[in-house]
C-alpha cells in the first residue's frame, strides 16, 4: 500500500501525488484570495487584471510550498535562476513570437483570410491631421501586464510543476504528451473552442516545452508565451484563445474557420503548424548560438 504513494527507489512521494498536492494547494490559496478580494469594496471583476494577479500569486505560493515541503527543493530549481541568460532568453522569446505572429498575420492578410479594418488610433474626424490617441497607450500596457501574469502562472504550472514532475515519474516522452494535452484541455472552456482549436493549442505548446528542454530554464518559455499572446491579441488584432482584447490593429476573419481561426483567433488555424515549426527552429538556433557547449540534436531531449 505504501508503494502506491512512495517511490521505493527514490523514497519520495510519487510524481502524480506531487502534482495533485500542488493543484490542491493552488486551489485553496486561489479560493482564499478570491473570497478576500470579493469582500473588498468594489469586489472582484471576473477576467480583470486583479483576477489574473491573484492567479499568479496563487501559482507562485503553491509552487513554493510544494517545492520546499514536498519536493524538498528550491523554487529556482524549477528553472527560475535569475541571471543574464534569463533576460536574454525572455527577449529572444519575445522576438521569436513577434516574427512568428507577424508571419501568420501577413500570410492571412495577403491570402484574404482576414480583412484589415484600421488602427485603434484612427478617428472619424474630417481633420486632415491624423491624430494619435494617447488613451491607447495605458490600455495596451494594462493588457501587456495581464499577459505577463498569464505567461508566469501558466509556465510555472504546466512547464514547471506538471511537466517536470511527470518527467521524474514517467520520463520525458510521456511528459511531453501528457502535459501538452493537459494544456490543450485547459482551454476547452474558452469561447468558440472546438476540437480543432484544442489540437492546435497542443501543437503550439510544443515550442514552450522544447524551450524548457533545450535551456533547462523557464525564461525562454515565458518570453515565447508572453510574446505570442501580446503580439497576437494586442498588436495584430486576433482573439487570444477566443478572448478579445484591446488591440492596435482591427481586423476580422474572412476565410474558412479552419484557415482563418474564426472568432477563436489565429490559434484556431492550421496555419500555426508551419509557423510553430519555424519557431522550434529559431529556438534551436538560439540555444546553439548562446550555449556553445550544447550540441544535442533536435530530438535528443526525448531520450
Amino acid at each position: 500500500m505504501k508503494q502506491l504513494f512512495i517511490n521505493p527507489d527514490s523514497r519520495t512521494i510519487r510524481a502524480g501525488w506531487r502534482i495533485l498536492i500542488f493543484m490542491l494547494i493552488f486551489a485553496v490559496i486561489m479560493v482564499s484570495l478570491t473570497l478576500g478580494a470579493r469582500a473588498m469594496p468594489g469586489g472582484l471583476k471576473g477576467g480583470g487584471t486583479l483576477s489574473y494577479t491573484l492567479l499568479a500569486i496563487s501559482a507562485t505560493l503553491a509552487a513554493y510550498i510544494s517545492r520546499k515541503y514536498i519536493d524538498k527543493a528550491s523554487l529556482s530549481s524549477l528553472g527560475l535562476r535569475p541571471d543574464r541568460a534569463a533576460a536574454l532568453d525572455i527577449i529572444s522569446g519575445l522576438i521569436n513570437s513577434a516574427l512568428v505572429m507577424s508571419g501568420i498575420y501577413f500570410t492571412m492578410l495577403f491570402t484574404g483570410l482576414i480583412e484589415f479594418k484600421g488602427f485603434s488610433w484612427w478617428t472619424d474626424s474630417t481633420d486632415i491631421n491624423v491624430r494619435f490617441s494617447l488613451a491607447v497607450a495605458p490600455i495596451v500596457l494594462t493588457v501587456l501586464w495581464k499577459f505577463v501574469l498569464v505567461a508566469w502562472h501558466e509556465e510555472l504550472t504546466f512547464r514547471g510543476m506538471i511537466l517536470q514532475n511527470i518527467i521524474a515519474g514517467l520520463g520525458p516522452l510521456w511528459a511531453v504528451v501528457i502535459s501538452t494535452v493537459l494544456f490543450g484541455l485547459a482551454h476547452v472552456g474558452n469561447p468558440d473552442a472546438t476540437v480543432l482549436t484544442t489540437l492546435m493549442i497542443i501543437v503550439i505548446t510544443l515550442q514552450l516545452v522544447y524551450a524548457y528542454f533545450k535551456t533547462g530554464q523557464l525564461w525562454l518559455s515565458m518570453g515565447l508565451h508572453l510574446g505570442w499572446n501580446f503580439f497576437q491579441a494586442s498588436i495584430f488584432g486576433f482573439s487570444s484563445s477566443g478572448q478579445a482584447s484591446p488591440t492596435m490593429i482591427t481586423q476580422n476573419p474572412a476565410g474558412p474557420v479552419w484557415l482563418s481561426g474564426g472568432s477563436f483567433g489565429a490559434e484556431g488555424s492550421i496555419l500555426v503548424i508551419p509557423f510553430t515549426i519555424g519557431s522550434l527552429l529559431l529556438i534551436h538556433w538560439w540555444v546553439r548560438a548562446t550555449r556553445p557547449k550544447d550540441r544535442k540534436g533536435f530530438f535528443d531531449f526525448l531520450v
